[in-house]
């Protein structure tokens, strides 16, 4: 699904790949070394285009080149015809190759590699760190995705009760409407849950997205215990969520925060933001928090 207007879009390319068809778009700053060139891949949020990324890579501190992914089933990234069902599992391992063979398509005399992945994004990127860590130099999540699974998702993604309820939503979502408005109404949800609701159920082809999009990415669910484990071989981390994130709390870290405790190149940090970390103004104040000023 398409969420970026044609004038939000840029130039974007594609890679097919073990049953996947992966669309992404690099940007490249001034002044690259000729050799040993620093890349950054990067992984958007849910629901959203790649080009949201493009404000990190105005905001780096340091000559690179950025290779910004489309998740499977946003924008052109799909199963390949005949590849399996459309929530076929993309797993960690696959697209690490998908992005070893893009980085070599792409970036000549590549050399450190970031990770950057911003909430759903950085569930991506805590699995592709945790199947392969020796592949990055320094991985930055903000507001990730991954440290805590909802029971609702779990019930969606894992069951057949599941699967029938979300459907059955699909085929009432007047009623789903209906219920969620009351709900706000006597206090038992929030305003965000109450929009959350509306936008990932305002059509039937977004809630199809909604479905493909969480089923395909079930498979990138690092457990605790694999993720610290990673990060302790990756030379740098840094965990930045957003002060009055309402979606992903600062409290979601708390148990992988108090597992790397003794490991100093594992940092926690906030900025004065609430879930959307990626308008210019916020990145900036992410990077400064990340790089200093």
């Amino acid at each position: 699904m398409e969420f970026a207007t044609p004038e939000e879009q840029g130039e974007r390319s594609t890679i097919e790949y073990e049953g996947w068809r992966i669309e992404y778009a690099v940007w490249t700053s001034e002044n690259l070394p000729e050799k040993d060139v620093p890349v950054v891949v990067a992984f958007h949020g849910f629901a959203r285009p790649l080009e949201d990324l493009h404000s990190a890579h105005l905001a780096w501190p340091f000559p690179h080149v950025m290779v910004s992914i489309h998740l499977p089933h946003h924008g052109g990234s799909v199963p390949l015809p005949g590849s399996g069902e459309n929530d076929s599992i993309i797993e960690p391992g696959v697209f690490n190759r998908i992005l070893d063979l893009i980085i070599q398509r792409e970036v000549q005399n590549a050399n450190d590699r970031t990770l950057l992945g911003y909430s759903i994004g950085g569930r991506i990127g805590l699995a592709l760190a945790a199947d392969r860590p020796e592949n990055w130099y320094h991985a930055i999540f903000l507001a990730p995705d991954g440290l805590k699974q909802s029971p609702f998702y779990a019930l969606t993604v894992h069951t057949q009760l599941g699967r029938w309820a979300w459907f059955w939503m699909d085929r009432n979502e007047k009623r789903v409407w209906k219920w969620s408005d009351a709900l706000l109404k006597w206090g038992l949800i929030s305003k965000h849950l109450h929009g959350f609701i509306y936008f990932h159920s305002s059509s039937h082809a977004m809630r199809m997205m909604v479905w493909h999009g969480w089923r395909t990415h079930r498979g990138c669910w690092p457990s605790h215990r694999a993720i610290a484990a990673a990060l302790e071989r990756i030379p740098q981390t840094s965990f930045v969520f957003g002060e009055y994130d309402k979606i992903i709390p600062t409290r979601n870290a708390s148990r992988l925060r108090r597992m790397t405790q003794r490991s100093p190149h594992i940092s926690f940090q906030t900025v004065r933001s609430g879930h959307n970390m990626l308008k210019t103004e916020t990145m900036e104040a992410v990077v400064r928090c990340i790089f200093g000023s």
